[in-house]
């Protein structure tokens, strides 16, 4: 009889962690993304539960906003650094740990700023659209009236009575999501991604996985849009730090809009007249302007270094 030999046998079973490092950079991603979203999604949820807030229609806001940091640190980002790391140690260069050039810096807090009257044009005109439509109205009620109510229940975790409240509401709802959605999309996805896709298509992927994982469908195209140009400043700057605070930026502006003026001013009514033209206007002027700073951005870009395929890796 054969003698067992242990050190044949354990050289023969694969390493911890071979089966993420032999994966194509997209399908790792995607793998990890799922993870991640289960992580977020259920087990996050059964904390909620857990702790008491187990309504929909009437959250408990404080346990709820709790969760909610704690979820997207323990759930988002630990996940994102652990899995990078099984692939490299390089961490810096994964997550784009770099000073960003002030150029660069300033051309995308322009850039934020400039896109939000397309952003808000674009969901006036899309409403208007499926409003006059009967069919698709009467389509898509069920959805609509669903989201209306996850809508509902994040509005009360953003509505802040005071600046103190509204301080825990820019920690949880800007902050919270700036660092650990940009370490995950445009730090993990993106570097993983631009292995083996151009720049340009690496973004407009990652831009994607990063709408759908909102799951907002009637927002679905301005979050393309917000993801595909925080991808596009963090690659050609090379700096997350852009990202973050770009990130930030677009969620503090609605964050203290509904916090000085309330819900009923946030909700865009129905417009005619001058003002119709003046919100067409400002769409257009939108575009243009932040078509030229993409344009200059590109221009003034760093260039990233070359990423290369890693063994495990294929095309």
């Amino acid at each position: 009889m054969q003698e067992f030999n242990p050190e044949e046998s354990n050289g023969s079973a694969p390493p911890p962690g071979s089966m993420f490092q032999q994966l194509n950079p997209v399908a790792f991603v995607i793998v990890v993304l799922v993870i991640i979203f289960f992580l977020y999604q259920f087990v996050g949820g059964l904390l909620a539960l857990a702790a008491g807030d187990i309504t929909m229609e009437d959250p408990d806001v404080r346990i709820t906003r709790v969760i909610l940091s704690f979820g997207q640190f323990m759930f988002i980002l630990a996940p994102a650094v652990f899995f990078a790391r099984l692939r490299t140690h390089d961490l810096k260069s994964v997550f784009k740990l770099n000073v960003p050039k002030p150029s660069l810096l300033l051309l995308a807090v322009l850039g934020i700023v400039m896109i939000q009257p397309f952003l808000q044009g674009y969901m006036y005109f899309q409403e208007h659209l499926i409003n006059s439509i009967p069919f698709l109205n009467d389509g898509l009620k069920p959805v609509k009236d669903l989201f209306e109510t996850f809508e509902k229940s994040t509005m009360k975790i953003v509505q802040a009575h005071n600046w103190f409240e509204f301080s825990v509401v820019v920690f949880v709802i800007c902050i919270t999501p700036a660092i650990c959605e940009e370490a995950l999309f445009r730090g993990f996805a993106l570097s993983n991604v631009s292995k083996v896709y151009t720049p340009l298509k690496a973004i407009f992927f990652t831009g994607f996985l990063f709408a759908l994982y909102h799951f907002q469908p009637f927002n679905l195209v301005p979050l393309i849009i917000l993801g595909c140009f925080l991808g596009f400043v963090v690659y050609f700057s090379n700096s997350l730090y852009i990202g973050i605070l770009c990130h930030f930026l677009n969620n503090f502006f609605a964050s203290y809009y509904m916090f000085m003026y309330g819900k009923q001013e946030f909700e865009t009514p129905k417009l005619a007249g001058d003002e119709l033209t003046d919100t067409i206007v400002a769409v257009v002027l939108s575009v243009l302007i932040f078509t030229s700073i993409i344009i200059l951005y590109y221009r003034l870009r760093v260039k990233p270094p070359v990423e290369t395929l890693s063994t495990g890796g294929a095309a």
